[in-house]
Order: structure tokens, then sequence, then C-alpha cells
């Protein structure tokens, strides 16, 4: 494979991957890390004031009895959907007009309790929530919320997790029924999401089929999921403490999970993204039948674990990262030095290449191919190289995609250097100029014997320029840090073919210009006479 060929592929490929394969929607708005708060405003236009909770991974927006009437997963980390005007009133437009962005329970209600007396639909008396309250250290934002109904008091204890998805409800029922619903729709516009229960002590979890309805008692957890992708979306809750569980699961694109729990109760709640670093951080991807990792996800979660390891030695996400780039490119350093010879031999041998291509360009007979085919083969083999070498490019790719999904989707609790949060993008840009400046130095060494590649080459960056302002700041430092080893790899691998090489040119050129070896001259013979 021509290295002309493979490049573009590459960057194709690369530009496709770090681009998120298909994700759609904005963009996001470059900025500062987003400080999570509770925001008291007017969110639907009806009277009264609803609060919302917001962070770098959603923004939930409670009404006063403590139902979320809008529960919006950011498809980028860090994205200010909400704008605050001049005049200190809040812009949610943005948010409203759901694009770019999901909205889990489109429409409808979480959280709502339903039972005998209660009912969602209908008024009730509530009050503004207490405690409402911010713990950055504590990765929590809190809020109680109380509101009667039916001569019944309903008491909501919420407690958001900003640098996850999670969510602790506790719920209190004085004066009513002993058990409630608690409901669940979810996954916004999903058509027809997994909805299924595992029953404690079961073997298997259980399913609503269709737009049937299933009920499964005393549950391990109860989950709505979506295919898992970097764009899916799950909502999972599990009991917590000794509360009991019957789940009562309604499939089709209506999916909607309905609680059973008594008049008090603890939960614990998941409402995300439906892929694995996420649910590993949150805990979930030991539950049975919940999620399967695929090859690239077996990768992640050794990544993963890895990660961990490292911060319990050194305590800092930044130099975790440091770290790691460093031993996975010294682990691949003999594949990488494989495929590094392999680049160089076909830029040394280019020039060749080009005067066997020039030299049949006009010849298109089957003779002709051939014959350039055969000089071609001669070339490999007078300079030892083997075509099929270019192919171990593509062989780190399955550590470099589960690596990079890995970072892009892990949640740091700390920032690095002037960086406030590794899991968003540099406000200041600094990264995404160097990160171009050292791609355009390893485009360099990799084509410096071809300027007019290298000039092809280099536009490509700066359409990664542009995805790398939105890259998370953990996974800019990683690219950056692996492309300067590369580099310096790079140039000591061209330095010994280049020795190699030139002992080879030397020795071709004394076969080309030994003199050819005279035949001995004949002696005539006459025949002997009679």
């Amino acid at each position: 494979m021509k290295t002309r060929h493979l490049l573009p592929l590459t960057a194709l490929g690369g530009m496709l991957l770090l681009s998120g394969c298909g994700q759609t929607g904005p963009l996001p708005t470059f900025g500062k890390a987003i400080t999570p708060e509770w925001i008291t405003a007017d969110f639907d236009g009806v009277r009264g004031d609803e609060f919302i909770a917001t962070s770098n991974l959603q923004d939930v927006v409670f009404n006063a009895r403590g139902e979320i009437i809008g529960w919006y997963v950011k498809g980028y980390a860090g994205t200010p959907y909400i704008k605050r005007k001049s005049d200190g009133t809040y812009d949610f437009s943005a948010l409203s007009n759901q694009k770019g962005i999901v909205n889990m329970v489109s429409g409808r209600k979480a959280l709502a309790v339903q039972g005998k007396g209660l009912d969602p639909a209908q008024a009730a008396e509530a009050s503004a929530p207490t405690g409402l309250s911010t713990n950055l250290k504590a990765n929590r934002q809190d809020a109680v919320f109380r509101y009667t109904q039916g001569g019944a008091t309903i008491t909501k204890t919420v407690t958001l997790h900003p640098r996850n998805f999670k969510i602790d409800v506790k719920t209190e029922v004085t004066g009513g029924p002993d058990r409630v619903n608690l409901l669940f729709p979810g996954l916004g516009k999903a058509d027809n999401p997994r909805v299924q229960a595992y029953a404690t002590g079961g073997t298997q979890p259980a399913a609503a089929q269709g737009t049937g309805t299933l009920t499964v008692e005393n549950v391990q957890y109860a989950a709505l999921q979506e295919n898992p992708s970097q764009v899916a979306h799950a909502l999972i809750l599990r009991p917590q403490g000794s509360t009991r569980v019957n789940a009562t699961l309604t499939g089709g694109a209506q999916g909607l999970i309905a609680a059973s729990v008594p008049a008090s109760s603890s939960l614990e709640v998941y409402g995300g993204k439906n892929e694995l670093i996420h649910l590993y951080q949150s805990g979930y991807t030991e539950l049975p039948g919940l999620f399967k990792p695929n090859f690239f996800g077996q990768i992640s979660l050794l990544i993963v674990k890895l990660m961990e390891q490292l911060y319990k030695l050194i305590g800092n996400w930044g130099l975790v990262l440091v770290v790691l780039t460093i031993l996975l490119r010294a682990v691949m350093w003999p594949l990488m030095q494989a495929q590094g010879r392999t680049q160089a031999r076909m830029q040394i041998m280019q020039p060749k290449i080009k005067e066997i291509q020039d030299k049949y360009k006009d010849r298109k007979d089957m003779d002709s191919q051939r014959a350039m085919q055969a000089e071609m083969q001669q070339l490999y083999r007078d300079y030892s190289f083997n075509p099929a070498g270019c192919f171990s490019t593509f062989i780190p790719f399955p550590v470099l995609i589960a690596l990079w999904s890995t970072i892009r989707n892990f949640e740091f609790d700390s920032g690095f250097l002037w960086l406030p949060d590794l899991a968003i993008p540099d406000p200041f840009y600094l990264l995404a100029v160097v990160y171009l400046i050292v791609n355009i130095g390893q485009l360099y060494v990799m084509t410096r014997k071809n300027p007019d590649m290298f000039r092809q080459q280099a536009m490509i960056y700066l359409v990664f320029l542009y995805f790398a302002l939105t890259f998370p700041a953990g996974v800019t430092i990683y690219i950056i840090l692996s492309t300067l080893i590369g580099i310096g790899q790079q140039i000591l691998i061209n330095r010994q073919v280049e020795k190699e090489t030139a002992t080879i040119g030397q020795r071709l050129e004394k076969t080309a210009a030994r003199p050819a070896t005279k035949p001995k001259a004949s002696r005539t013979i006459d025949a002997p006479k009679k």
C-alpha cells in the first residue's frame, strides 16, 4: 500500500473516530467549566418557579413537588445550554428547543408519586424546597421537596452527583398509603428502548415485550436502555438499604418503570449515557445482564483500572495521563518501530518509484504494465521493502480506539496545571494550538522527502484543529504526548534507515557500474588437410 494512499485513509478514519463517528447536534460552546449550582427561575412559563441543578454533564429541572420535568443529558460535557442575561434572568431556549441535547423525560415527569389519594395530574399544595446546597468537594447537590395532597404529606430528599449521572432519592409519605408508585419515564425520543428488571436471587433479567406490561417483584435493579453507544442513554434504578421494590415495566415508545416502594424508601437512580466508562465509574457494570462490554470495552476496562491504580500511587490525574501515555507507547514501541521503518523506507524509495511510474505512464499495454510491476518488485527486493508491512499501521488501532473512548468518557475529579477540569476542553485553547504544532511536526518528519505530500496532508490538520477545540483536555494531553514520543521514535528510525539504504544504494551503484566481462576470443581451427 502506497503512503500517499495510506495517510489520507488514516486521516479520514481518525477524523471519523475523533469526531464521534456520526454524533449529531452542535459542537459545544467553548468556555470554562460549568460550576455546579442550583438555579431558581421560571423555566416552563407557568406561574411559579422551577429549580434547576446544572453541571458539566446535565441540567435537571425540578418543579416544586420534586418531580423532574426536564432531564437534559449533554452530548458534550461542559456545554453551557443555560445562558445568564445581563439583567440577571436566564435564557432556557437552548434546552426548551432540544437541539443537540436529549431530554430524558420528554414532556413527562420522573419521580412523580402515585397511589391512593395521590395523583401527579391533580393539584397539590407545595412549598418552596429547602436545603438547596452544592458541595463540590463531596460531589453533591442537595434539595428537600415537600408537598401535601389528599391529606398525605410527601417529602423527597434528592442528592445529585455532578460528576456522574446518579441521583439519590429518599421518599417519606405520612398520612397516606403504605406503598406508593414512583414513576420513571425515560430516554426521550427513543422508539423502543429495552425495558427490563432483575429480581433479587434471579438467574436472568425479565423484559417487557413490545408495548406489553410486566411486573417483577423484589428487584435488584430495573432499567430502560438504548443499545450501547456514545450517544445512547439509560435510566436505571436500584433499591438502597432495606427498601423492597416491585417494578412494573411498560415497553414500547412510552417506556415506563413504575416502582412500587414502601412509604419510607431509598433509591439510587442513574439517568445518563448508556456507555461503559460512565456506568463503570457509577458502579453499574457489575450488575448482571445490564451491560456486556465488547472487545474494545474489555480493553477500556483494563485501561481505566490501570488509571485507577496509577492514581493511588501518584494522586494527580494529569500526571496519571502522562505516565499512562509513556507506558502504552513503551508497550507498543516494537510495533510502532516496524511501522516507522516501513514508512521511512517508503519515503526514501519514493523518488525511484516515481521514476518507474513516469517511465511507463504513457504505456498502458499489458506487456508494459507487467514490466513496470517487475521493476517495482525488483526495487522492493533491492531495498528489502515489504509492502504488506504498511498494514501494521492498523494493528494498534484497537488499543488507540479503546484508549480514546476511555479518556473521553472518564470523569476526572481535578484539573491539571492551568486546566480547571480534564473532562472538558481547554478554556484557553492552548492545548489545541500545541496539538496542531506537534501534529504538523509529525507530518513533516514522516514526509520530509516529499514536500508535495506534506503540503497536501497539512491541510487536513486545519480540520483536526477544529475538533481539537472540542476534545476533553485529558484526551488532548494524551494525543500531544503520544505524538511527541512518536516524533522522537520516527527521527531515530529515519536515521537508522537512511544509513541502511545508503549502504544499499552504494551496493546497487557498484553493481550497475561494474564493466561487463569480455568474452574470450575464439580461435579458428582449420580442418585437417587430406
